[in-house]
């Protein structure tokens, strides 16, 4: 009877040392895929990770496509110049900066950023939004639009780096209780 408290208790102890694991969960996002229109449109994304999270550690976004540049005068020179495309990620509480691809096609990884104050627990569920901003980046400022640019998202992934639970571990945990309970009652 010794033998079987002495086990329970290796369960239980083995169980909660064991009972969450850090891992990285990405998931698609293809309601941000196709032609991005200027702010303020801007597509949205609800997502669902399928599991709940115990604490967050990081969220990226991953976004990859193609743009084609504007056309703008300057309307203080006269000057001609390209129209780039700024992409700017935003979640509730967490905010991406722009991003800047230099390249066509581009493929574009950013760190979100909380707000002064803010943390992850509205994402402790594993659900969310997700929104996409386009705005046409010129220096200099105080500009005419010649020609409109166009940019097409053809990925977009959300990655969260987190500590999950582990369900063999948490069954391990209920084992273990459950085995301690039945020597009680024996008891």
């Amino acid at each position: 009877m010794v033998k079987i408290a002495a086990i329970s208790v290796l369960v239980v102890l083995f169980g909660i040392s064991g009972a969450a694991s850090a891992t990285i969960v990405t998931i698609e996002l293809p309601e941000l895929v196709g032609q991005l229109e200027p702010y303020p449109n801007h597509p949205t994304a609800a997502f669902d990770f399928g599991t709940s999270f115990l604490s967050i550690d990081e969220v990226r976004i991953r976004m990859s496509g193609t743009f084609t540049a504007g056309l703008a005068r300057s309307s203080i020179t006269g000057e001609t110049f390209e129209l780039t495309p700024e992409i700017g990620p935003y979640m509730q509480w967490g905010i991406g900066t722009f991003l800047h691809p230099l390249d066509s096609p581009f493929d574009t990884e950013q760190i979100f950023e909380l707000e002064l104050g803010a943390t992850w627990d509205f994402l402790l569920d594993g659900k969310g939004e997700v929104s996409t901003y386009l705005n046409w980046f010129a220096e200099p400022p105080y500009i005419t639009v010649i020609t409109q640019g166009s940019v097409e998202i053809s990925q977009a992934y959300l990655t969260v780096e987190c500590v999950v639970p582990e369900p063999a571990s948490l069954l391990l945990l209920g084992t273990g209780f459950i085995s301690l309970l039945a020597y009680r009652r024996k008891r």
